[in-house]
């Protein structure tokens, strides 16, 4: 008998998140060892993720924008702030947010391998935490430095909220998404202290993400006034 594929998840509007409160396509399997790749807040919050190895990474292909709707940890769904998303470049096409002439992006972020007792209890906290509307993902992740030792790069799993899903926000200006991160506070806190967070991040790393620090710098001086 052939197997079954998993139903389509449905949408909770009310909450803005996924019936079940599980990421999309949890049944999904994972590589193996587990590679957990992090883009928003897994980089600069090392303690929620266990690993028995980490390493400052990259993706090429794919761009991080501010383009997901949070009313479950920066927001509400009275009102949503707004949190990063991984976006592959034939997503970009669609969308039209790349020219023809630009190079391949890239993206910068924390790369962890889960030790093998603990795969089940991280994907499971991993699947709920991103229940708000991100789906699971496979890519290739590089060694940015030479700080993770070792060379080559892994498979990893990355957790990225598609342009399908419901609470994605098509990007228009960044004075607009800042306005959005200034208002908004969720459950995990203020929405300005996420963005700033990865910026100092990044720095601390010594990479450069244009879009993190642009929108960063908006919002510090809407905070200003």
């Amino acid at each position: 008998m052939a197997p079954t594929s998993a139903p389509p998840p449905r949408w909770n509007a009310a909450l803005g998140v996924w019936d079940g409160d599980r990421a999309a396509g949890a049944d999904f399997v994972p590589p193996d060892p587990l590679y957990i790749f992090g883009y928003g807040s897994l980089c600069y919050k090392r303690d929620e993720l266990p690993s028995d190895e980490e390493f400052v990474g990259r993706v090429r292909g794919w761009r991080r924008l501010f383009a997901q709707s949070s009313t479950d940890h920066r927001g509400t769904p009275e009102k949503p702030g707004l949190v990063a998303t991984l976006l592959s470049d034939s997503q970009l096409d669609a969308l039209g947010l790349r020219t023809a002439d630009e190079p391949p992006s890239a993206c910068c972020g924390m790369c962890c391998r889960v030790p093998k007792d603990r795969v089940a209890d991280v994907l499971d906290a991993l699947d709920f935490r991103e229940k708000g509307g991100y789906s699971r993902d496979v890519v290739d992740v590089e060694r940015a430095n030479a700080d993770g030792g070792g060379a080559g790069s892994v498979r990893a799993l990355v957790y990225s909220a598609t342009p399908d899903n419901p609470n994605f926000v098509r990007p228009t200006s960044i004075d607009a998404a800042a306005a959005t991160v200034a208002a908004a506070v969720g459950p995990s806190g203020p929405n300005p202290e996420y963005v700033f967070a990865l910026e100092r991040w990044l720095r601390e790393v010594g990479e450069e993400d244009a879009h993190v620090f642009e929108l960063a710098e908006a919002v510090r001086r809407l905070l200003e006034g």
